[in-house]
C-alpha cells in the first residue's frame, strides 16, 4: 500500500515535467518561426508620461577615496555626507548611518547596487525626471550639460526640484 502511494508521487511530477518539456519542445520545432524587428528603449512610462534617466558623479564612489565606517554589500541602504564645491556637491563620507546626521551636514540615502574593489555604484532614488510628452529624447541628447537641483530633507530623502542645460532651467511652458 505505501509502494503505491510513493510511486504515484513519484509519477505525478514526473508526468508534469515531461509534459513541460514536450510542449517547449513541439512549440521550437514545429511553431511558425517569424523575426521581429527590436526598437530603442522608449523613456515612457505608462502611468506618468515621458522621462529622463539621469545619472550622478556621486553614483560612483571610490571608497579610498573618502571615508566609510564599513564595507557595503549589494542592496545595502548607503548614506552620503556631501559638501558643496565650487560648483556641484560632492560625496565626503559613506556609512551605514541609523541616525540623523548632524545639523550642519547635508545628506543623501541611496541603495547600492555594485560593490567592488573599494568602489561602489549607488542609486539615490533621482534617476528619474519627468517630463512633458515627447520632450524625454530631446533632452536625453543634451545629457553631457545636464545638472539637476536636488532637495534633499532631515531623513536624507531625495527629490529633484529642478533639471538645467546649459546652466539653464528646463521649462516648458504651455
Amino acid at each position: 500500500m505505501d509502494r503505491k502511494i510513493f510511486v504515484k508521487a513519484m509519477l505525478v511530477p514526473a508526468v508534469i515535467l515531461l509534459g513541460f518539456i514536450g510542449y517547449n519542445y513541439y512549440t521550437l520545432s514545429l511553431g511558425h518561426e517569424i523575426l521581429l524587428k527590436t526598437v530603442p528603449v522608449d523613456p515612457n512610462d505608462l502611468f506618468r508620461g515621458d522621462f529622463v534617466n539621469l545619472r550622478y558623479e556621486i553614483s560612483a564612489i571610490d571608497l579610498t577615496q573618502i571615508g566609510y565606517d564599513s564595507p557595503f554589500m549589494d542592496g545595502e541602504n548607503v548614506f552620503a555626507i556631501l559638501a558643496k564645491g565650487e560648483k556641484f556637491w560632492f560625496v565626503t563620507r559613506v556609512g551605514h548611518f541609523s541616525q540623523p546626521p548632524q545639523r550642519n551636514e547635508v545628506c543623501i540615502k541611496g541603495k547600492v547596487t555594485n560593490s567592488y574593489q573599494n568602489k561602489i555604484n549607488v542609486q539615490w532614488g533621482i534617476e528619474s525626471y519627468f517630463v512633458p510628452e515627447g520632450k524625454g529624447r530631446d533632452i536625453e541628447r543634451e545629457i553631457r550639460d545636464v545638472s539637476v537641483k536636488v532637495s534633499v530633507d532631515r531623513t536624507c530623502r531625495a527629490l529633484i526640484k529642478e533639471l538645467y542645460i546649459n546652466d539653464k532651467p528646463v521649462s516648458f511652458g504651455n
